[in-house]
């Protein structure tokens, strides 16, 4: 038997669906909440994997996996033009002091509840 998944701590667990431009595709690629918290730290707050990783409370090397695997869906879907869903995982919402900075708690677009 493995190891339990310890869950991936996310600021945010908001749900999206991105839709190429002529809005026809019906053929989805499937994101997890924690691969778009690893997208949204790396590549867009421009932290280092090992930032993102204390964030996320795991280990770096789980990160890069993660981050890795969210990189080739993204790529996949942009290439194949295909619909990307942000939905479900296997995380926890953060408990980061307020002024934690690329922390969402505090912002609006933060549901209150996962369906994790």
């Amino acid at each position: 038997m493995g190891r339990p998944i310890k869950p991936r701590t996310v600021c945010s667990d908001i749900e999206r669906t991105f839709v190429p431009e002529d809005g026809t595709s019906e053929r989805v690629i499937r994101l997890t909440v924690e691969e778009y918290e690893t997208i949204r730290l790396i590549d867009y707050a421009k932290l280092s994997q090992q930032a993102c990783s204390d964030m996320m409370e795991v280990a770096r090397t789980t990160v890069q996996a993660i981050y890795e695997s969210a990189r080739f869906k993204i790529a996949d879907a942009f290439i194949n033009q295909k619909t990307i869903v942000v939905k479900g995982g296997h995380y926890a919402l953060c408990n980061h002091d307020a002024g934690v900075r690329h922390c969402l708690k505090n912002k609006k677009n933060r549901n209150k509840e996962t369906d994790a």
